[in-house]
């Protein structure tokens, strides 16, 4: 385990420690106990999953697979989610550090792309934000029930999303008893992998508004997709339903729209579809930033590409998706 001293690289840990197939051989970090990242490398595994920063980590599963192609790699960081070196200089900002890595690396949402992470060796792991958004909009755009032209998401996360290196805006101080936005419009580095995602599985290039804030709290997002339909809510519901019938960790729900509380600790995505203005649907779609944004779903991509129960090391809560 790599990088196991950030909050998703402790959630990581704490998740395997009670897999029933998982014994963690290493883990690197800061801090007595842990390994140097280069001594982690060395060091054999059948599996590593990277919780490292982007710009960081892709040399290390360059190196990994290069050197332990038997074993399976979980990238959690944003290096291997973009399918071109060009795209992810767009939205990175910087040279991809291991361009060779990007073609066939299979997009670790589970619900989506279940039989591509089945067997595979390297994994990327998506993005919180994108999770969020991804899940209930691939259903409905490719049932062609919501307008691809027109999509607002407004999205908001607690502090745990930005990561654990000090910044002042980040402070006690100045996160309690506020509320900002950030990133607005598409500055944020999660609407590539977003758009990206959405091309590959309507065949339409699409541009979403996409908007961030940031809640004076430690974990969780829950993000509105505001999309133009023809369609009633109770018909969008009953796609989602129908699309994520049997999945474990997808919950669609009636009544109110579901809570950072109904979430936090859980590897669940929970959704509900509400009529809004004429032609309009308001979508809410609620999921813990650490979990099912980032450790849970990684081990769950883990379960996958091994040949694992999905569910193994797993909470899994009442009811299934589909179910009132």
């Amino acid at each position: 385990m790599f990088g196991a001293t950030g909050y998703t690289g402790r959630e990581v840990v704490r998740l395997l420690a009670g897999h029933p197939r998982v014994h963690v051989a290493f883990t690197t970090g800061t801090g007595n106990g842990h390994l140097p990242h280069e001594a982690g490398a060395g060091r054999p595994a059948d599996a590593y999953l990277l919780a490292l920063p982007h710009g960081v980590s892709a040399g290390f599963a360059a190196r990994l697979r290069q050197e332990r192609p038997e074993a399976t790699v979980i990238d959690l960081s944003g290096d291997l989610r973009l399918k071109t070196a060009a795209a992810y200089r767009e939205w990175y900002g910087h040279d991809h550090p291991a361009p060779a890595l990007l073609q066939g690396v299979p997009y670790g949402l589970p619900e989506v792309y279940r039989e591509r992470i089945k067997g595979a060796r390297l994994v990327a792991n998506p993005g919180c934000y994108a999770t969020s958004v991804l899940l209930p909009l691939v259903p409905l755009l490719q049932a062609g029930l919501v307008d691809a032209d027109d999509i607002v998401v407004d999205a908001k996360s607690g502090t745990t999303g930005a990561g654990r290196a000090p910044r002042e805006e980040l402070l006690f101080s100045e996160v309690a008893d506020d509320f900002s936005a950030y990133a607005p419009g598409r500055a944020h580095r999660h609407v590539g992998e977003m758009e990206a995602v959405i091309e590959e599985r309507t065949g339409r290039k699409v541009s979403l508004t996409f908007c961030p804030h940031l809640l004076p709290v430690r974990r969780g997002i829950l993000s509105t997709l505001y999309l133009k339909t023809g369609a009633p809510a109770r018909d969008l519901a009953a796609a989602l339903r129908g699309f994520y019938e049997g999945s474990p960790f997808v919950r669609v729900v009636d009544g109110a729209p579901p809570r950072l509380s109904d979430v936090v600790g859980t590897n669940d995505c929970r959704i509900s579809v509400h009529d809004a203005a004429p032609g309009r649907v308001a979508v809410f779609s609620a999921l813990d930033n650490l979990v099912k944004g980032a450790a849970g779903q990684a081990v769950q991509n883990l379960n996958l590409a091994l040949g694992w129960p999905e569910t193994a090391g797993l909470p899994v809560t009442d009811g299934a998706a589909g179910r009132q």
